[in-house]
């Protein structure tokens, strides 16, 4: 059935079947997150991607059809109701546990900065005449100061 026959009814079982699958994948990530394993999400993007869109698309096309004569039954409303709501606590649930993984993450990294830091000794200075902080006459490098360390870090979840 073409996009432009379809009835209200076909849009919102469509829009049922897309809001649970969208759901399963989204509750299979926030296991991922839960199990603290985010890295194993990436294979979850791009059927979450699809079905957003496809979700998008449907609502688009349910509210576009609202102008029509054709009533939807109550217990597909009420089916549609209950789903978009499962749907908002999913959401809900899917934020917070991102957040939680992101904070964790974010006390590693701050961690490890810190163990770094600590290594590292203080940093390296120099006096108004050019001498290097601490270090002994004709050094170049604080005393006990180990070379700088670089770091990058990626902060895409």
């Amino acid at each position: 059935m073409t996009s432009g026959s379809m009835t209200k009814t076909d849009r919102v079982g469509e829009l049922l079947a897309i809001t649970s699958r969208l759901i399963a994948c989204m509750e299979r990530e926030i296991e991922l997150l839960h199990a603290m394993r985010p890295q194993d999400i990436g294979a979850l993007q791009l059927d979450k991607t699809a079905l957003a869109d496809a979700y998008e698309a449907h609502l688009r096309a349910l509210n576009a059809a609202a102008e029509g004569d054709e009533v939807v039954s109550q217990a597909l409303r009420e089916e549609l109701i209950q789903a978009t709501e499962r749907f908002q606590n999913v959401l809900t649930e899917n934020a917070r546990a991102l957040k939680a993984v992101k904070t964790a993450h974010d006390r590693v990294l701050r961690a490890i900065v810190d163990a770094v830091e600590q290594k590292r000794g203080r940093s390296a200075g120099y006096t108004a005449t050019g001498a290097a902080t601490g270090a002994p006459p004709g050094s170049h490098r604080s005393a006990g100061a180990a070379p700088p360390v670089c770091m990058t870090v990626n902060q895409k979840l």
